[in-house]
């Protein structure tokens, strides 16, 4: 029979071993919980779902074909809200929500609160930091609620860094949010990245931006013509011959004279639609992580990038155009050399990449209807003109009654209206049978009628979540597919987008890093999924005003 102290000792032994087996596993445990150094986001402005796909095979081992392999890919990633704007796009990522709650209901629109047309984050309470003129004089104000970047500062006392880095203004403002350490974005006058003093209080830039604006990378990108990275006829992705693209400069087609550009116009613009505006935004990023030591400690950092060039090289040279391709073979380079350089610096495990796009890009219209399709333009900018016109000779009052018709919506004069004993409801009215009876015009309906339409009317959800009480127009209209309203930069060329078709909204979403599976799902993801899922990851709050919800197979 067994001593009492012989057992005594058997059930210690037998306490220790269990102990020592759970270590391992709280171990582990712990691990999982550190959160990433770093934390970039990538936006691509106008990326197409399928450009995943289109151009897979002359894609590089280290970038778009990297973050497949080694990454999880939501291939049915949509915007869930309509008019698919850059400025929309951007605040919808990372907020979690649409423009009915953010309040970035376009780039720019009549704005009923100041009284007159605004582009979305125009601040002239603001200084210009590193360049002349108004060109600074942007900030975040105009965004009603917080960011996944201001929740994660708030969450530990401003201690994680953020930065916003992009071509656009809006690019790097909004995905910043309202207490980032830091946002830049690019001067063509100057040719430098520069800022607001919304951002610092000092009128000079800060060091290491003034050192990396005197290396004048732009103009060593723009001292050679732009020739494409692979032989056209090694191109069949994009279609041999394509009209359908305006002219770069003197050119239309490759090679394209920029130092002939640069001379002529005095500026730097022209980079925005050449690949060599995305490098350089990839110059700047890296010396920003460096220069700005994110990562460098325990507090998680976040980088928000955006690049710009892609949307530019879109609507100058339409979805087929091998400029187009040469322009995402040529962002593969430099998402591999970003990738390679976080690797090197971090770890692969312990930086948390996304990217995604803003939104997609439409077919040209033109080169539909030549192929028999129906589709085309309407012509939204003669539109307030005509709608004035209608107004006057319906009720004998000739006046100025219509603010602005923009995004496919009607900004009424309510003044205007009133003094001329034209009831608001009346104008709207016949405004939308004007409209009604256009070509490519869908459906026409006042904001009011547009809260009660059923659900089963087309698209009637994602036009309610794109729209604003305090800021969107009186009168919203819908167009048929493959139709836009964009004629101002969009007739028989290139390409735009803006519609809640699959064309503008289908976009891609990979997750790379940091404790992220590999795979893929088609389960639906929206939009305004991202920033709760980051908050998710994070264990931080999501941002206050957000709708979407977390994505699962990402927190496997």
């Amino acid at each position: 029979m067994l001593s009492l102290k012989y057992l005594i000792l058997m059930r210690i032994a037998l306490f220790l071993l269990v102990l020592l087996g759970a270590l391992p596993a709280f171990s582990q445990h712990s691990s999982d919980r550190r959160p990433p150094k770093l934390i970039v986001g990538i936006v691509v402005d106008q990326m197409r779902y399928d450009y995943l796909y289109r151009y897979y095979d002359k894609y590089g081992e280290g970038g778009f074909k990297r973050l497949l392999r080694e990454g999880f890919s939501c291939e049915n990633t949509r915007f869930n809200y309509m008019p698919t704007y850059t400025a929309p796009g951007h605040a919808a990522i990372y907020t979690g929500t649409t423009p009915s709650i953010n309040g970035i209901i376009s780039n720019e629109w009549w704005d009923p609160e100041w009284g007159k047309h605004r582009y979305v984050t125009t601040d002239t309470t603001v200084q210009t930091v590193g360049g002349e003129g108004t060109v600074g004089q942007h900030s975040p104000r105009v965004l009603l609620s917080s960011t996944i970047t201001d929740e994660l500062r708030l969450s530990n006392d401003g201690r994680s860094k953020v930065v916003g880095i992009c071509l656009k203004d809006r690019g790097s403002i909004l995905p910043a949010g309202h207490m980032p350490n830091a946002c830049f974005w690019f001067d063509d006058k100057g040719g430098n990245w520069i800022t607001s003093t919304y951002y610092q209080d000092s009128l000079q830039l800060p060091d290491w931006v003034k050192f990396f604006n005197a290396r004048r990378l732009p103009d060593q990108y723009m001292a050679q013509p732009w020739t494409p990275k692979l032989p056209l006829d090694s191109m069949p992705e994009s279609f041999k011959g394509w009209s359908y693209k305006k002219q770069l400069g003197k050119n239309s087609g490759f090679p394209y004279d920029l130092p002939g550009m640069l001379k002529s116009s005095g500026n730097y613009g022209a980079i925005r639609y050449t690949p060599y505006g995305n490098r350089l935004t990839t110059d700047f990023a890296l010396e920003a992580i460096e220069s700005m030591q994110l990562g460098a400690d325990s507090y998680t950092d976040f980088l928000c990038l955006s690049y710009s060039s892609t949307d530019y090289c879109g609507h100058h040279f339409g979805v087929h155009a091998a400029e187009t391709q040469d322009t995402y073979l040529r962002l593969d380079e430099d998402l591999a050399r970003l990738l390679s350089t976080l690797d090197k610096k971090f770890g692969k495990n312990n930086v948390l990449v996304f990217l995604t796009a803003d939104h997609g890009g439409a077919e040209t219209p033109q080169h539909l209807h030549d192929l028999q399709f129906p589709a085309g333009v309407f012509r939204e900018s003669a539109m307030e003109q005509r709608l004035d016109s209608v107004l006057a000779s319906v009720y004998i009052q000739p006046g100025k009654f219509v603010h602005e018709v923009s995004n496919q919506q009607v900004w009424l004069d309510q003044e205007s209206l009133s003094n001329a004993g034209i009831a608001s409801s009346d104008a709207a009215d016949m405004i939308i049978e004007y409209l009604k009876a256009q070509p490519g015009v869908y459906d026409a309906f006042s904001y009011d009628y547009a809260q009660i339409l059923p659900a089963e009317f087309p698209f009637i959800a994602e036009i309610r979540r794109g729209l604003h009480p305090r800021r969107s127009g009186d009168v919203i209209f819908t167009l048929d597919p493959a139709w836009h309203a964009d004629d101002k930069f969009f007739l028989t060329a290139g390409t735009t987008h803006g519609s809640p078709f699959a064309y503008d909204t289908h976009i891609p979403l990979l997750w790379y890093g940091w404790r992220v599976p590999q795979g893929e799902s088609h389960a639906p993801v929206s939009i305004t999924d991202i920033a709760p899922t980051l908050a998710a990851m994070l264990r931080i709050m999501e941002p206050n005003g957000t709708t979407g919800t977390v994505i699962r197979e990402v927190m496997k």
